[in-house]
């Protein structure tokens, strides 16, 4: 009898294979060989799921993102102010599995500096978290939407900056997360 193989299962193996390769050699690190090794699959099983290295750079980007908007979906019972707490304070590293997912997303930021496919599928997932922390701003504090946007900007610059504290040691994760629920509860 043929063995049943779930090839989105596999595709996900071979991607947080990548990603592990990502965090110990930076993207330009990556090779299929790397990948392949990390997975415990052949070169051949990759290229037969996603053709080129740069189609799995890709995939892997875009798994980080849709990741993220799945832990986003999880929060559709809480309030408005927990969901932004949520999108805003989610990157915060607070432990080492956390420190690795945030040094492979930055990697992807600098990536997309020279890689406009990468821009894209991060500049569109900015846009989205911005658009919807501007939707529950409004909905959490009653604000115009233009004043809504601009606090949802500040709000995720902060976050961003806090993130990089927190992944350089150089702040705990308690204390950014309680500098967000703080400026989540201001108004």
């Amino acid at each position: 009898m043929p063995r049943v193989v779930d090839h989105e299962e596999r595709r996900s193996q071979i991607v947080v294979a990548l990603w592990l390769v990502i965090a110990e050699h930076g993207i330009e690190g990556v090779s299929l060989r790397h990948v392949a090794a990390a997975a415990g699959v052949s070169m051949g099983r990759i290229q037969h799921y996603f053709g080129t290295k740069e189609a799995l750079v890709l995939a892997g980007c875009t798994a980080l993102v849709d990741n993220a908007y799945g832990g986003y979906l999880e929060t559709a019972g809480a309030t408005p102010r927990e969901r932004l707490l949520h999108i805003v304070s989610q990157q915060i590293p607070r432990d080492d599995g956390g420190r690795v997912g945030v040094s492979v997303w930055y990697a992807y930021v600098a990536k997309s500096i020279n890689d406009d496919a990468v821009r894209q599928v991060l500049a569109e997932a900015r846009r989205g978290a911005e658009d919807e922390c501007a939707r529950l701003i409004g909905a959490h504090r009653g604000v115009h939407p233009d004043a809504a946007l601009t606090q949802a900007r500040r709000l995720l610059a902060l976050a961003d900056g806090l993130t990089l504290r927190v992944l350089v040691r150089d702040l705990e994760p308690a204390e950014a997360v309680a500098m967000l629920e703080a400026e989540v509860g201001a108004g």
